[in-house]
């Protein structure tokens, strides 16, 4: 399989590494049981690798287990894909067939995509995981200079290692901050203690974004009445300049820890 350099990016020590080992869609659609739909979509995956696993043993990162969570071990999968796919559909699928915690690392069509799901102990079934939450940049070209400083933070050593939950939420911050690289046209990075700030301009940042596209699309329609397209028209304008002011502030965020770090 051709594409990103994966271990070029997170620095995994070669213990960590499975060789990239083909997993075979029939073995893992029968042990995931999936159901005819779903295996008609993994149809749609070209190649699945196991690519790392990261664990006490491969990166002496210790273990986490709580009354939620319990996490051993975080399996690294490395998938082909034809371009132009929904990666975050076959995504949620791939990540529904493993209990641990899954990073997917997609590539091989001239663009890249990273999907990670964290997981948590099922009230219903005891022994059992289920997928908590799952966080993905979307497509994105991995030769763009924008995304040079995401690529970097996901290096092993620049990610938090008191345990293995850390280290997984450490990869989730990091993915969750890529979804405004397209709009913003930089990777956002701020001090720890702004990051509940910057999370939630971040999250009304990507709702501006969507709500921006719709009012556009909607001018479009040819049906609209002088009155329908003038009100539309202020509407979309009133959105762009709160999408703008968000960017403003988030800006602002990362300048200060340029400048505290300067100041350091």
């Amino acid at each position: 399989m051709s594409g990103v350099d994966w271990n070029g990016i997170l620095r995994l020590p070669d213990a960590a590494l499975a060789g990239c080992r083909r997993i075979p869609k029939t073995v893992l659609a029968k042990q995931a049981m999936l159901t005819k739909t779903e295996q008609k979509r993994l149809d749609k995956v070209a190649r699945l690798d196991h690519f790392a696993t990261v664990q006490k043993s491969t990166t002496r990162i210790p273990p986490y287990e709580d009354d939620e969570r319990n996490v051993q071990s975080i399996v690294f999968l490395r998938c082909e894909m034809a371009k132009g796919v929904a990666y975050a559909e076959e995504a949620r699928l791939i990540h529904k067939c493993f209990p641990n915690p899954t990073v997917v690392l997609f590539d091989g069509t001239g663009e890249a995509c990273i999907s990670l799901a964290t997981t948590r102990k099922s009230k219903a079934e005891q022994g059992a995981m289920v997928i908590d939450a799952i966080e993905s940049t979307g497509a994105f070209d991995p030769g763009d200079p924008a995304y040079a400083s995401l690529l970097d933070a996901l290096e092993l050593a620049k990610l938090p290692q008191d345990d293995l939950l850390a280290y997984l939420q450490g990869i989730g911050w990091v993915v969750r901050l890529s979804r405004s690289i397209a709009s913003l046209g930089f990777y956002p990075v701020c001090a720890k203690h702004d990051r509940e700030r910057l999370s939630e301009l971040i999250a009304r940042s990507d709702v501006l974004v969507m709500q921006v596209a719709d009012a556009r699309q909607c001018r479009c329609d040819r049906e609209l009445t002088l009155n329908e397209s003038a009100k539309l028209r202020m509407e979309l304008k009133e959105l762009e300049r709160e999408l703008n002011d968000v960017g403003e502030k988030i800006a602002a965020l990362c300048a200060k820890e340029v400048n505290d770090d300067r100041a350091r």
